[in-house]
């Protein structure tokens, strides 16, 4: 089993300005449907909520031929589940699909998640405290 770390930095915004509290709940909930993933081995992230400029560094196990995609695929799960969109995550053919449909915010207030930078690589040794290890 190989354990992977995908670092990925995001806009999050909406056509309809955030409220207070809004985007910060809005991306615990992300954070919190990311940790019952199964491949999901820790979840670190930074937010400024003033820009929703939102930075989410996971950790993942797997025995998959792609991991990159698997960690995608669980990432865009947990953000789609929450009524939101994401862009620039998986490759067009998949994106185009892949629409939230349960718990979708109405349409000027539904969130997107724009990726601005991706890295993924070997991850260090997991600490199996929740964290992600130095």
């Amino acid at each position: 089993m190989g354990t992977y770390r995908l670092e990925c930095q995001f806009d999050v915004m909406r056509r309809i300005d955030w409220s207070e509290g809004d985007l910060g709940d809005h991306i615990d909930t992300v954070f919190d449907r990311l940790h019952q993933s199964e491949i999901v081995r820790a979840v670190d992230a930074e937010a400024d909520l003033d820009t929703g400029r939102t930075t989410v560094s996971m950790t993942v196990s797997t025995f998959d031929d792609d991991p990159l995609h698997l960690a995608c695929v669980a990432l865009g799960i947990a953000i789609r589940s929450c009524g939101a969109e994401h862009v620039g995550l998986l490759p067009l053919g998949e994106e185009g699909v892949l629409r939230p449909k349960r718990n979708q915010w109405s349409g000027l207030r539904t969130p997107s998640w724009r990726v601005r930078q991706t890295d993924f690589d070997d991850a260090a040794p997991d600490t199996g405290d929740g964290t992600l290890g130095s």
